[in-house]
């Protein structure tokens, strides 16, 4: 036997190797491509919400295999970033939603997407190794997250890196009842992240959040922005010019802080040193901006916002934002269930955090009312049902296709809670109506339904104590505009049609 036999030997091995590898590619892909032209035929418009999502779970899942095994955008095991490749973010973004939307449902969880203004349309990335990332990174937060919601997050930094960032609420990397297999560069997976990241220049940073679950960065260098991409500018920071804010917080130092932060943001403060003193204020002077710590004497500023939601005029629907140290799951959720609009961490590490923590809840230039004299019982909001500046501005960010298929979906969550808080009706069902009223808050907000959102964020608060008589008038209330705003929203889709 000549020494070159056994490399004749390897080399025919190898290349018989190669044949089966690519006879079975070529029948994976077939029997994919036969899941693919299934769920193609299923009219997704018929399916209820949860179904749906499935549905697209299965196609979006389908397709990310088929694109490993070298069909559609790219090899499937690429060893360098194709040159003049280009990633459109809104697809992404889309075809992200589609693939864990389902099992974060299934799972007991929020998903949430979302783009921040100041990033490009489109980056230089590769769509498929991306993809890999993120699902990784995304169904790590799906498997060891057990309440709460998991996000994805894409902005641009001060420096024009682009970031993705994944959070979740579960344990932490060493939290739970015992340790989370997820430490950096530990596991299959997040060897996949790190490998594929780098080969784009990229770096990836997982930690421990200091409110509880886990957060994992990827970083890619400022060049990945897109050539003569149009920049949107990053959002600012509130200018609160105009705007009275109601900060309730007892300790002195505290107090001192965030006041003087909030003045740095040309807002008039209102300094209170407790809930009692707070609720007082509320009561005495026209506010448009509450501000209020949890933990207080007297009166906690759960109990404050409680109180305020509870009003039967329209200054229950003030924008409150709560201050706490204890960001963990539960007091988040108990935060939230009591009706504040959002929750920043102490400290309050600048004035340029605490002005992007308010944008969001705040409005330039408000009209300035008279406190409204407390009625006997609760009294219809008045005003639309929908706030048509909100809703506009929504469609306009994603779109009439994904618009309509958000308002299918609202819909459908609407009519839930409708059912849900029917059933209580006959005995008063408070956990029922306190769930459903919860879930009524941020899905009439999502659209503008501004009268609903308050009339649940009323219930909610009701039901965590009030007689049962003022429960019962704004259970009703708030059934009524439910049917309302799925009105609104069917004449919507009739228009569209």
């Amino acid at each position: 036997m000549s020494i070159i036999d056994p490399l004749r030997d390897s080399t025919a091995e190898a290349a018989r190797g190669d044949r089966e590898s690519a006879m079975l590619r070529h029948d994976l892909r077939g029997a994919l491509h036969g899941i693919l032209g299934g769920v193609s035929q299923i009219d997704l418009a018929t399916l209820p919400a949860p179904a749906r999502e499935q549905v697209e779970r299965v196609a979006a899942a389908a397709t990310t295999l088929a694109r490993l095994l070298g069909d559609g955008d790219g090899a499937p095991e690429a060893a360098a970033p194709r040159a003049g490749a280009q990633l459109d973010l809104g697809r992404l973004v889309a075809f992200m939603r589609r693939r864990h939307a389902g099992e974060a449902r299934e799972r007991g969880l929020g998903f949430e997407v979302r783009v921040a203004e100041n990033v490009p349309p489109s980056l230089s990335l590769e769509l498929t190794p991306t993809i890999r990332i993120l699902d990784n990174l995304i169904g790590n937060s799906l498997k060891f997250a057990d309440v709460g919601a998991v996000r994805l997050l894409v902005e641009r930094a001060a420096d024009g890196s682009i970031v993705f960032r994944v959070t979740d609420e579960g344990p932490g990397l060493r939290g739970g009842s015992g340790e989370r297999a997820r430490r950096a560069g530990e596991g299959l997976g997040l060897h996949i992240v790190h490998s594929l990241a780098e080969r784009s220049g990229g770096s990836v940073q997982i930690a421990t959040r200091p409110c509880g679950g886990v957060e994992a960065e990827v970083r890619f260098p400022a060049r990945i922005a897109a050539a003569g991409a149009t920049v949107r500018p990053a959002a600012p920071v509130a200018d609160l010019s105009g705007l009275r804010v109601l900060l309730a917080e007892d300790n002195p130092t505290n107090q001192m802080v965030a006041s003087q932060m909030l003045r740095a943001l040309n807002a008039e403060v209102v300094v209170c040193g407790d809930g009692v003193e707070a609720l007082d204020r509320f009561d005495a002077e026209a506010v448009d901006l509450v501000v209020v710590d949890i933990e207080m004497p007297r009166l906690s500023g759960l109990d404050v916002i409680r109180a305020i939601r509870a009003r039967p005029d329209e200054r229950a629907q003030v924008p409150i934002v709560a201050l706490t140290a204890y960001a963990m799951r539960e007091h988040r959720e108990r935060i939230a269930a009591a009706g504040a609009n959002g929750l920043i961490s102490k400290p309050i590490v600048s004035v340029e955090a605490l002005g992007r923590a308010l944008a969001g809840h705040v409005s330039p230039a408000p009209v300035r009312r008279e406190p409204a004299a407390p009625a006997p019982q609760a009294m219809p909001v008045a005003g639309p049902v929908i706030d048509q500046a909100i809703f506009d501005a929504l469609a306009e960010a994603i779109g009439a296709d994904t618009m309509a298929e958000l308002i299918e979906k609202v819909v459908a969550d609407l009519q839930s809670a409708q059912a849900t808080l029917a059933a209580a009706v006959p005995g008063l069902d408070r956990t029922a109506i306190r769930s459903a009223s919860h879930i009524l808050i941020s899905v009439a907000g999502a659209i503008g339904a501004v009268r609903l959102q308050a009339s649940a964020c009323a219930l909610n608060a009701l039901a965590h104590g009030e007689p049962s008589e003022r429960i019962a008038d704004e259970l009703r209330r708030c059934i009524d505009e439910i049917d309302a705003a799925v009105a609104f929203a069917g004449n919507r889709q009739e228009k569209r049609r």
